[in-house]
């Protein structure tokens, strides 16, 4: 036995054992998927027709942010009309079923006024604004009623700022409004809340929450159009807007990030384009509010304090880790081009993924366990090596997947443990491919030590070539497919990556070993039996024939 040879069987149970103590060792394991931890499934279903185009751009944004949320192994998938999220092992569920669907539409508008949704006076006052406002930008859409109390004095919306038009409105609101944006911090700092004295339970109480619930008079969804002026609440705190139409959108976004700088921001940056708008937006309202508006929603409501920004913004108000952090992965990816509902939402508990994954290990357990005695009882001595080869290769493979799930989030399926299964067929192959070949030499008369030699060179090419047709198909599933079946196809091929290694660093060695020191040239120790005459004859094969 060459001392290359050695090397290699002594490096490649190093590398198999000491990688397994590694990780238990490092307390990593694999992280599991939803069939077999538990996890949320959403089921969504457009509100309005979709061609395929949109649905499929829809599951790639959703995929996106899922993956940003650090979801392991999420399963995305299509059917029909319907768009099917399986989100395994999230802490907080709720958050991440209202970002998978969240439209996301981003839009920077300007203030007219700020007021307090508990108030009906400044409700009402808020209403009227908004009324006055859009009667100057479509007379033709709005009641006469509403164009009469707006006033006689109102003018094109192109030659009036909206100052001058809440001037014209209401004079006290308007001098309000220029004290308050006087007081009011640098770009990136939030509006001051409105609060009342009236009614402690205002402060604890956002609007944003509660939505359309408590506070029917907000703009609906359906009527929150970028071209009209719309009264929205403002997030995390009891304070509402009277909002001009929507200067730009969430396509002057190329990207964003949360970073924590005393506060927790989002910090933004613009196309080129983007940034042209976003200057003309400052030069406008230059000493105003423009508010940052998110799915009909105030994010933030900074005062302009510049008339250039060079492409990059702030967005900061009332935001913890998460809140900031999920506002920039809605502003990353986009908005969706479909609005979704959620048509279901299911809970798969823990206790049913625990009953599943142990099925799955008991049945992995008896299949080898089977594997491993036909192996001894037809190969003998050969069948040790089998055994041993499953074991090098399965503690890789536990290895590399618990890496994969602690540095990654990769996260073992239910399909995943299926394509791990077949593959111990894979491997089984391999073994049995290089014993053939040595019982055929034995049978032409050579010896076991020069039969073990000689016969790997053929077998390892036919093991290779076997190989890469599990590869082939492994690596078209990954790519054309999506969800379970991926993960499936995944498994399968770094289980038959390992078996090539394992193939060639450790059953070739530890088989010449066993060739040269335990077999003696008895050649019924490697499970060939001789006749009567002398010659070598195959043992009986436990199923009734021979080899």
């Amino acid at each position: 036995m060459r001392r290359s040879q050695i090397v290699s069987l002594l490096l490649a149970i190093l590398i198999g054992f000491g990688s397994l103590a590694g990780v238990l060792a490092a307390g990593w394991a694999p992280v599991l998927g939803v069939q077999l931890q538990g996890g949320v499934e959403v089921l969504l279903r457009p509100t309005a027709p979709a061609d395929d185009e949109q649905l499929d751009r829809a599951i790639e944004i959703i995929r996106s942010r899922v993956d940003a949320l650090g979801v392991a192994e999420p399963d995305i998938t299509r059917q029909g009309e319907q768009v099917v999220v399986q989100l395994p092992g999230v802490k907080d569920k709720q958050r991440a079923v209202d970002l998978v669907g969240q439209t996301a539409e981003l839009r920077f508008r300007p203030v007219l006024l700020t007021f307090n949704p508990f108030d009906e006076v400044d409700f009402g006052g808020a209403q009227q604004l908004a009324a006055a406002y859009n009667s100057s930008l479509h007379p033709e859409s709005v009641d006469e009623s509403a164009s009469e109390a707006a006033g006689d004095e109102l003018v094109d919306e192109q030659e009036m700022t909206a100052q001058e038009l809440l001037e014209l409105i209401d004079p006290e609101a308007a001098a309000e409004l220029e004290a308050e944006a006087g007081d009011a911090a640098a770009v990136g700092d939030t509006s001051e809340t409105v609060e009342t004295a009236d009614d402690a339970e205002a402060e604890e109480i956002d609007p944003s929450d509660i939505g359309l619930e408590l506070f029917p008079e907000f703009t609906a969804p359906e009527d929150d159009l970028a071209d009209w002026a719309v009264l929205l609440p403002g997030r995390g705190e009891p304070v509402g807007y009277v909002l001009g139409p929507a200067e730009l959108t969430g396509e002057a976004v190329a990207e964003a990030a949360a970073t924590f700088n005393n506060e927790w921001v989002v910090n933004v940056d613009l196309t080129d384009e983007g940034a042209v708008g976003f200057d003309e937006i400052a030069a406008r309202y230059f000493g105003q509010q423009v508010a940052i508006v998110l799915d009909g929603v105030v994010e933030s409501a900074p005062v302009i304090r510049a008339t250039e920004f060079g492409g990059t913004a702030v967005i900061s108000g009332t935001f913890d880790e998460d809140g900031a952090r999920d506002l920039a992965v809605a502003l990353r990816f986009g908005a969706l081009p479909v609005e979704f509902e959620q048509d279901d939402v299911r809970t798969v508990s823990a206790t049913l993924g625990e009953g599943t994954l142990r099925a799955g290990v008991i049945a992995g357990i008896v299949g080898l366990i089977l594997v491993g005695l036909y192996m001894l009882a037809y190969y003998r001595l050969l069948g040790i090596v089998a055994v041993a080869s499953l074991a090098i290769s399965g503690s890789v493979l536990w290895s590399l997947i618990s890496w994969l799930g602690e540095s990654r989030g990769l996260a073992l399926t239910l399909a995943g443990t299926t394509g791990i299964i077949v593959s111990i067929g894979v491997q089984v192959d391999s073994n049995i491919v290089y014993y053939e070949r040595i019982k055929e030499e034995v049978r032409r008369g050579r010896a076991v030590r020069s039969a073990a030699d000689a016969s790997f060179k053929g077998a390892f090419m036919t093991i290779v070539w076997a190989d890469l047709a599990s590869l082939i198909g492994a690596g078209v599933l990954y790519q054309l497919t999506s969800g379970t079946v991926r993960g499936f196809a995944l498994y399968l091929g770094l289980a038959t990556l390992i078996d090539l290694a394992v193939s060639y660093f450790f059953m070739r060695p530890l088989v010449v070993f066993i060739a040269r020191r335990l077999v003696n040239e008895e050649p019924r120790r490697l499970g060939v039996l001789r006749t009567a005459d002398g010659d070598v004859a195959p043992a009986t094969d436990p199923t009734g024939g021979t080899s």
